[in-house]
């Protein structure tokens, strides 16, 4: 009974990180503890439990609150004609909608907006990536109920 509940020292050297990365994970984090007095205590069976019920893309994406990915795979001559349409309609209407089929009405291009060229070798996948994104605006956010659909 006596290794089944640890302390602060204890529970990082279990998970095999350093004292910070707890304190961060305990602030951030859902991180199965409790303060007893001014200490930490941890239990070895919440804690094994908690690291294998985690999602690492939810934690790497916890910032987006809304995303709709739509992947198209064909020779590089016909994606790049269908990209060169998509971006005349949405030249024209503005609306990014007749493009992502799932995402909500009314949510158009400002006038004000950055372009992101980038390109990345990540693991097995090199990617060049364009990207146009501005500031969130208050009449566009997306209630909770919109964001599950």
């Amino acid at each position: 009974m006596e290794n089944d509940i640890l302390n602060l020292d204890q529970a990082c050297t279990f998970l095999g990180v350093g004292e910070r990365t707890v304190i961060k994970m305990l602030r951030e984090e859902h991180m199965p503890a409790r303060k007893i007095g001014r200490e930490w205590r941890f239990s070895k069976s919440a804690l094994i439990n908690w690291v294998a019920s985690g999602d690492s893309y939810e934690y790497a994406n916890k910032d987006e609150l809304y995303e709709v990915v739509k992947d198209t795979s064909d020779n590089y001559s016909i994606l790049l004609d269908s990209i060169l349409d998509a971006v005349s309609d949405i030249k024209v209407n503005r609306n990014i909608s007749t493009l992502l089929k799932d995402v909500p009405e009314g949510i158009d291009i400002p006038d004000n907006v950055t372009l992101r060229v980038s390109y990345k070798q990540k693991r097995e996948i090199e990617k060049l990536d364009f990207k146009l994104f501005w500031p969130l605006r208050e009449e566009h956010k997306l209630t909770s109920k919109e964001k599950q659909l």
